[in-house]
């Protein structure tokens, strides 16, 4: 028997594959299992190939792997795309009745369920999916009943009857099984616990980390990613005072929140990288108008479309190097779902404290990856704000030249000027994308305009010194053999480590949340015998930082197949990958 159970749903767009996963993946959480979640969806509304896959544990799980234990099969094609991964102990639940004949694999183990004869018995059609949930409880020895709870949050706004009726339709395949089948030889059986789990994807966990930040405006426009962040905002952040406006595009959502943030309130906007490329115009009047604003891209396959519900990390160098001229900024990349809440946190303090830009940078693969914790692991208490210098009523007069004007540009030691929100008596000033001096008037005076550029800059180096800007370490410290990733392939490399164990392999895993600044791994790199920087994309961007930073050449893992890592791959690739020489300097 399996320690962990992967099951999946695959069919076309539009057969409301995503909600039943999801439906599947809460009741699964309710029972007190982890979960780990997993999404292929084609760029388009319907047709095409989507699947939903969940793999369950009573222990945490971080990634998904190469195995398949039950599939949903709603279409042929749902079997090829996923013969790989099945296995001799595989079941496979698919329609007889349907026109299409299904091909199934030797040595898996069919059961053929009349999905939408028995829906229509329970009252529709439509509800095929959950009979075929209800199958899938019996298979695994789930208690049917814990779809309930999900049955309701799922259907609750559509009246009691279209409730009670899929309970029915997930009963009713249920009993078909248990009637039709004998399934004790297959071995599953899923376990419960009293255990009370979040189950929550990256995007909600940066909606979530903002408003615990205390933005109040948020201005955005729809963008496959970064989408789902502003629906989660929506209706929530409006309980708190704040506002969520829907732009006409990018630029205009960037400028929009460019005017919230001046006008005194946390402000943020999302996006991807087509939408970067469209934003990148106002980056420097961020920097340049020392305005705070966090700007989150939620990474997707490029470059141009490029394939818009695919995993890729292709955006690092626009977001270490986009903007004309030369725009200081902080780039931070939280590597879990977790760390999707913190980093959201740090990255509002950040953009406040030191009055620059600051990128948020995810991607694909996180956004949409549903994951288990327990609640504590987004406790409230733990959050700390910090305005920087936002300067009080009382405050006012030391920052006012001999004429009594405030000095918003004012070349400090440290670099950060202070702020004064609209309505601070004697703290009126003028900003512009223009050089200016201390007092924001267009200047271009040579003195005061190396006096502005240090002064930006110099919040940089002031940031280096007071912030820390750590790294997470998994593995082996005392190993030869150095990992090194960002964003979201922390959870498949620490999967990872248990392959590369089992076969006598001992690797230090060092996962990087910043970018920019970032730690310095120069004696890190120094001391392993072999360094490799595993991303999603072709080029390997992060090393070619790395080797900037360290003048060492490292190996390198990419992938760019629109597919994020699997934790039994990578360490396949991993061990390849030490067999190889060293490059040449």
């Amino acid at each position: 028997m399996a320690e962990d159970l992967n099951w999946a749903i695959g069919g076309e767009a539009g057969d409301g594959i995503d909600s039943t996963g999801k439906i599947f993946a809460q009741a699964l959480s309710r029972a007190g299992r982890h979960v780990f979640t997993s999404k292929d969806f084609a760029s388009r509304i319907r047709g095409g190939y989507t699947a939903y896959k969940i793999r369950t544990s009573v222990d945490q799980v971080q990634s998904v792997v190469d195995r398949l234990d039950i599939l949903v099969a709603l279409t042929q094609r749902t079997i090829d795309e996923n013969l790989d991964e099945l296995h001799d102990g595989s079941a496979i639940i698919y329609d007889g009745e349907r026109s299409w004949e299904a091909e199934i694999p030797e040595n898996t183990t069919p059961v053929d369920v009349p999905l939408k004869s028995l829906a229509e018995d329970a009252g529709g059609a439509i509800m095929r999916n959950i009979v075929a949930l209800g199958a899938a409880c019996e298979i695994t020895n789930f208690d049917v009943e814990y779809l309930d709870e999900s049955l309701e949050k799922r259907f609750g706004g559509k009246g009691s009857k279209i409730v009670e009726n899929n309970k029915k339709a997930a009963r009713l395949g249920q009993e078909y099984v248990r009637e039709n089948y004998d399934f004790d030889e297959l071995g599953y059986d899923l376990e419960t616990t009293d255990e009370d789990y979040v189950l929550l994807n990256g995007n909600e966990a940066i909606g979530m980390g903002a408003i615990a930040a205390g933005c109040r405006f948020y201005a955005g426009y729809p963008i496959t990613p970064a989408t789902s962040i502003m629906e989660y905002l929506t209706g929530r952040i409006e309980d708190y005072g704040g506002h969520v406006v829907q732009a006409e595009d990018e630029l205009s959502a960037i400028n929009m929140a460019l005017g919230g943030a001046r006008a005194g309130a946390r402000a943020m906007t999302a996006t991807s990288g087509a939408g970067i490329d469209l934003m990148t115009e106002t980056f420097g009047l961020v920097a340049t108008s020392e305005t705070p604003l966090v700007i989150c891209d939620v990474q997707r396959s490029g470059p141009s479309t490029g394939m818009p519900t695919k995993q890729e990390q292709g955006d690092l160098n626009m977001a270490l190097y986009a903007g004309h001229g030369e725009v200081p900024r902080f780039v931070v990349t939280p590597t879990t779902i977790t760390e999707c809440f913190w980093k959201t946190v740090e990255a509002f303090n950040l953009a406040e404290k030191y009055q620059t830009p600051v990128f948020l940078v995810s991607d694909l693969a996180m956004s949409v990856t549903e994951q288990t914790f327990p609640p504590e692991a987004f406790d409230m208490d733990d959050v700390e704000i910090d305005r920087g210098k936002l300067v009080e009523q009382d405050e006012v007069d030391e920052w006012l030249d001999e004429e009594g004007r405030f000095r918003a540009h004012a070349v400090t030691d440290d670099g950060v000027s202070p702020r004064a929100k609209p309505g601070t008596i004697d703290g009126a000033h003028m900003s512009t994308g223009l050089e200016h001096d201390e007092l924001g008037r267009r200047t271009e005076e040579e003195g005061e305009r190396v006096e502005q550029v240090d002064k930006r800059n110099r919040k940089v180096e002031t940031a280096k010194e007071r912030e820390e800007w750590s790294y997470r370490e998994f593995g082996d410290s005392d190993s030869d053999n150095l990992i090194i990733s960002w964003g979201s392939n922390e959870g498949a490399l620490v999967e990872a480590l248990e392959y590369l164990e089992e076969e006598g392999t001992s690797v230090r895993v060092i996962s990087v949340p910043y970018i920019f600044p970032r730690p310095d791994l120069t004696e890190e790199i120094e001391a392993a015998d072999d360094t490799i920087v595993v991303e999603c994309n072709a080029t390997g961007q992060f090393a070619d930082v790395l080797e900037h930073d360290t003048l060492t050449r490292v190996k390198r893992i990419n992938k760019y197949t629109g597919v994020r890592f699997k934790a039994d791959e990578l360490a396949t690739e991993i061990t390849d990958k030490l067999a190889e020489e060293v490059p040449a300097q």
